[in-house]
């Protein structure tokens, strides 16, 4: 085999191999950041997060830890209560259009605001879903 030919291979497998390590680790970072900032709105996920951040000592353990529970709680309401009021503006947005918009604009408005539910489900006021729910109250 020619080594032209054979320079040239070793340098396209090279990248072929390097495209893909980067492409699996870049893909293991980016769900590594979302499972923690998903994490963030649990109350156990706050509190560790906090603890992760302050490095307390024994000491103020104590003090800390209840602390963080209660805002850990008013973190959760907080995101509860955005989760509702954006789905009230939504209602709001599509009973103002609704009387300038022909029958298929509604539909395809209805099934953009259908999928974009379905597509963030997990953030909806009812997630943590039950089985979830227990844990975060034993806390």
């Amino acid at each position: 085999m020619n080594s032209k030919i054979k320079y040239s291979l070793i340098i396209i497998s090279t990248l072929i191999i390097g495209m893909v390590i980067g492409f699996l680790i870049g893909g293991r970072i980016t769900s590594t950041r979302v499972e923690n900032m998903r994490n963030y709105y649990t109350n156990q996920g706050f509190n560790r997060e906090f603890m992760r951040i302050i490095e307390p000592t024994p000491g103020q353990r104590d003090v800390i830890i209840p602390i963080l529970r209660k805002h850990a709680v008013l973190n959760r309401e907080l995101m509860i209560n955005f989760h509702e009021g954006q789905k009230e503006h939504y209602i709001d947005l599509i009973n103002d259009l609704k009387k300038h918009l022909d029958k298929d604009q509604i539909n395809r408005l209805n099934h953009v605001l259908e999928r974009r539910k379905n597509k963030f489900h997990n953030t909806t006021p009812d997630y943590p879903r039950k089985d979830r729910r227990r844990r975060q109250t034993d806390e």
